[in-house]
C-alpha cells in the first residue's frame, strides 16, 4: 500500500511549474509532504497519469528505495524525486540513463555549489568520499512499450546524522549540500537545474544513440579506474582491479589471473 500526503503548500510545485514552464520534461509534476517511495508511485501510475516526461516529489520518504533492494532514508529537507521517461530507443541504451542522470545531477552541484562531485559505478554521486546522491532506474518493458522510472535521492538540506546513525559499519558515509555548501540550498532551483541537464543528455545524447560519449562524460567524473573493486555474487567473492567502462556500461575489472570480468550494472559491488 502506498502511503501519501499532499502537500498543503504549493510553492513548491508552483515555483518548479513555472520554473520549467519552456522545458520537455515536466509538464505534469506531482508534489507531496508524504509517500511510502516515490517510485513505488511512478511506477503504480496508470497509463492516462505517467506521460513522458512526469516528475514525482515528496518532501520525505517513509519506504524510499536504493539499489539492490537496499533502503533510502529520506527525512524532509532532501530532493527524493522520479521522473517517468517512455524512450523511443532500444532496450540495449536503457542502462544509460543512470550515467545521464549521474553526470546531470554533478554538473548541477557544481553550477550550484561550485562543489566537485565524483561518480561511483554504477549509480551513486560522492563529496570528499560521501555518498550525497544515490539514483536508481526501474524499467518495464512490454511488447514495444517501455517506461523507465529514475529515482534521485539527493541529500540537499539533512542533518547527516540522519542517515549516518542507520547505516551499516560497511556502507558508504553520506554527506549533504548544506554541510559541505556551509548552508542550505534553494531546492526548487537546484531541482530546475538537474532537471534541464538531465533532460538535455536524454534528448541530445541518449535519444540520438551517442552512449560512447555518455560513457566519457561519466568517466571525467569519476575516479574509478584504478580502483580495487570486489563482486559479491552468491557465495562468491571475486576481487580485482578496475580497468575501464565497457561500451554497454559494464565494469571491466583485471583479475589476479590477468582475465577481464566484465560486472553488470544489477551486480553488487563496492570500491575500495
Amino acid at each position: 500500500m502506498i502511503k501519501l500526503t499532499r502537500a498543503n503548500e504549493p510553492d513548491f510545485k508552483t515555483e518548479l511549474g513555472i520554473l520549467l514552464k519552456s522545458n520537455r520534461l515536466g509538464k505534469s509534476i506531482h508534489v507531496f509532504d508524504e509517500l511510502d517511495s516515490t517510485q513505488d508511485y511512478a511506477n503504480t501510475l496508470p497509463n492516462i497519469e505517467s506521460m513522458h516526461g512526469t516528475i514525482i516529489i515528496a518532501n520525505r520518504q517513509n519506504m524510499g528505495k536504493g539499489r539492490i533492494g537496499r533502503s533510502w532514508i529520506s527525512p524532509k529537507g532532501g530532493l527524493w524525486m522520479s521522473i517517468i521517461f517512455r524512450p523511443k530507443f532500444s532496450v540495449n541504451s536503457i542502462i544509460f540513463t543512470q550515467f545521464i542522470g549521474a553526470v546531470a545531477i554533478a554538473e548541477a552541484i557544481m553550477e550550484v555549489t561550485k562543489i566537485r562531485c565524483t561518480l561511483k559505478w554504477p549509480n551513486d554521486v560522492l563529496i570528499n568520499e560521501k555518498k550525497v546522491c544515490g539514483i536508481l532506474v526501474d524499467v518495464n518493458v512490454q511488447n514495444n512499450n517501455k517506461i523507465i522510472v529514475m529515482g534521485i535521492g539527493l541529500n540537499a538540506n539533512i542533518a547527516t546524522s540522519l542517515v549516518n546513525d542507520n547505516l551499516t559499519d560497511n556502507s558508504i558515509k553520506a554527506t549533504s549540500l548544506s554541510k559541505e555548501y556551509g548552508t542550505d540550498v534553494d531546492l526548487v532551483h537546484l531541482t530546475k537545474v538537474i532537471v534541464d541537464r538531465i533532460e538535455y543528455y536524454y534528448y541530445d545524447l541518449l535519444s540520438t544513440g551517442k552512449t560512447l560519449e555518455i560513457i566519457n562524460l561519466w568517466k571525467k567524473n569519476s575516479d574509478i579506474i584504478g580502483q580495487e573493486a570486489i563482486v559479491y555474487d552468491g557465495n562468491e567473492t571475486i576481487v580485482g582491479q578496475v580497468v575501464d567502462i565497457d561500451k554497454d556500461g559494464s565494469l571491466l575489472m583485471k583479475l589476479g589471473d590477468a582475465s577481464i570480468k566484465s560486472v553488470k550494472y544489477y551486480s553488487n559491488v563496492s570500491f575500495r
